[in-house]
């Protein structure tokens, strides 16, 4: 019997090294830093391979000890590649996540409009509204600003509606 609890003594111990040696082995990009890792995600970006560099900023976010005050502004990096490529879904994501860390979307004004908007793409009407409030609350000019883009709208359509009206 204590030779069958020496075995299981002995298998415990050697379970218990095989999983510290798993979880504290260096990971296979022990040689490429985390600059490298961001200057790749920004060379994807500025070669127009957002979605790739979406991925390698995100790989950057995640797999490296980057500092927390730079942490937001690369969610709103990734929240702005998704929304420019109409995945709002996933662009709503990373911005609710820099708001988390920072609560001002790393000083980016024009991304509390995008989350409004986006939301209200996604069929979110009820949480667009709740967020333009909230975010109306922290900006007022925020509220002045949409009500310029409306305005602008309806002048833009106005000179159309005159050309056609002369066309005929």
């Amino acid at each position: 019997m204590t030779k069958f609890i020496s075995i299981i003594q002995i298998l415990s111990f050697l379970l218990l090294v095989a999983v510290s040696v798993k979880l504290f082995a260096p990971k296979s990009n022990e040689n490429w830093t985390a600059e490298q890792q961001r200057a790749l995600a920004v060379n994807l970006r500025t070669k127009g391979l957002d979605l790739q560099a979406a991925k390698e900023f995100a790989a950057y976010l995640n797999d490296y000890r980057i500092p927390a005050k730079e942490r937001p502004g690369v969610c709103v990096t990734i929240g702005n590649i998704y929304y420019d490529k109409l995945d709002f879904a996933n662009a709503v994501a990373y911005y609710y996540r820099a708001e988390a860390l920072d609560g001002a979307f790393a000083g980016d004004k024009d991304v509390p409009r995008k989350v409004v908007d986006a939301l209200t793409k996604l069929g979110r009407q009820k949480e667009a509204a709740a967020a333009r409030k909230r975010y109306t609350a922290l900006d007022p000019s925020l509220e002045i600003k949409e009500e310029k883009k409306e305005e602008a709208k309806e002048k833009e359509k106005a000179p159309k509606e005159e050309n056609t009206q002369e066309e005929k």
